[in-house]
């Protein structure tokens, strides 16, 4: 008695898994290319899905430069924004803060918009280094339009935007400095490290 309620159970199981095999995996397989391929409903030939191609920026003779120094010092000093203010908000609701109304906001717009990671914070002030493109997006973003391209070969120019009559403390008034378009510390490491495998080969 016992042997038959086993033997019927496996048949019932050999049945279901029959069915399924039949069902789900046979019958789809044999009707597929019978089916219209451009069923709008239910597409059977589903197209890869083509993801648009990363854009990439050729260097040009031209890098940005932040009209502002980081190395600047003013007697009235930045009160700090909020982190989640943009430079436009802070420019359309506070201004600047600083004595000067044409120094850099320092919270990143042009960071954020940087295809290349090339822009950096110091001092409140943004910061162009070396692996800066030229493609111009920081130059349209920034509401302070501090931010030019310049010809790369340029070695000094005056970093201030300030062409106002207006009284300012800013140490950094209309000066102007040597350019240079510093590495970032990570690209650095990245770089010594290329040059000591290369010394190897």
């Amino acid at each position: 008695m016992i042997l038959k309620i086993i033997l019927l159970i496996l048949f019932l199981l050999l049945l279901i898994l029959l069915s399924f095999f039949t069902l789900y995996i046979l019958i789809p397989s044999i009707t597929k290319n019978d089916k219209k391929k451009d069923d709008p409903l239910v597409p059977l030939y589903l197209s890869p899905v083509i993801l648009p191609e990363e854009k990439k920026y050729i260097p040009s003779d031209k890098k940005a430069y932040v009209l502002c120094s980081c190395n600047k010092e003013c007697k009235l000093s930045r009160s700090l924004f909020n982190e989640q203010y943009t430079c436009t908000m802070a420019k359309t609701t506070f201004g600047s803060s600083l004595d000067c109304k044409f120094a850099c906001l320092g919270l990143g717009d042009c960071v954020k918009i940087c295809p290349q990671e090339a822009i950096k914070i110091e001092n409140m002030t943004a910061v162009i280094t070396n692996n800066c493109c030229g493609c111009g997006k920081c130059v349209s973003v920034c509401p302070q339009h501090i931010i030019d391209l310049i010809p790369t070969d340029t070695k000094k120019a005056v970093v201030c935007s300030n062409d106002s009559s207006e009284n300012t403390s800013c140490s950094k008034l209309n000066c102007e400095e040597n350019i240079t378009w510093n590495d970032k510390k990570d690209f650095k490491i990245w770089e010594y490290c290329y040059r000591i495998l290369k010394r190897f080969k």
